[in-house]
């Protein structure tokens, strides 16, 4: 435990670059909170034995603690973005994002909470990568990820589905977004977790 809060304090000191407090937690592999910064407790509005030991999703609302299960296989495999969440307690609800650092220890996973990027949770943020949203990838989406999970190509798919390749892509990067996946690849992984797709389509 004295190196998860040796690695919270490291982390911390330079993640700030602006100077603004940064909200950090170190978490379990099943999101169970192993280590909290003043800051996080301050955004959740808990003292710090309040969140030691407890799963994330318990301090969320009930919708966006599924989401945060349904994302939280390929979170911890390999990190990623994804908001908003919407925490419990909290009046107003003010969403926040998460950015996960997977396996900064072992079986130890580091998480950035942040302001939401804006109220529509479809919007992309600058890096051109989408949040997780509660909408689930449409039907369509769901088909290119099974084939991508197949193995097929943009060219492949398009050809197939009678698509332009610049529409496939769309509707991966809409899948991604939705998901709040970095990579196509996690994408694929966060949709067989969640039962999306099936494996071997």
């Amino acid at each position: 435990m004295a190196d998860v809060a040796a690695l919270a304090r490291q982390l911390e000191a330079g993640a700030g670059a602006s100077g603004a407090p940064v909200a950090l937690l170190v978490v379990d592999d099943e999101c169970r909170v192993a280590e909290a910064n003043l800051a996080a407790c301050r955004l959740l509005g808990l003292a710090r034995d309040g969140i030691m030991n407890r799963e994330l999703g318990d301090l969320m609302m009930p919708a966006a603690a599924e989401r945060l299960e349904s994302v939280w296989g390929a979170f911890h495999a390999s990190g990623g973005h994804a908001g908003p969440f919407e925490l419990a307690g909290r009046s107003p609800r003010e969403p926040v994002d998460l950015s996960v650092t997977a396996a900064v220890l072992p079986g130890r996973h580091l998480i950035l909470l942040s302001p939401s990027r804006g109220d529509d949770p479809s919007a992309t943020p600058a890096n051109g990568q989408g949040p997780a949203t509660a909408r689930p990838p449409t039907s369509r989406e769901r088909e290119i990820l099974s084939m991508l999970a197949a193995g097929y190509t943009d060219n492949q798919i398009a050809h197939q589905l009678e698509l332009s390749p610049a529409t496939v892509q769309t509707h991966v990067r809409n899948a991604k977004a939705k998901l709040g996946a970095r990579t196509r690849a996690q994408a694929v992984a966060m949709a067989l977790r969640a039962g999306l797709i099936a494996d071997g389509d």
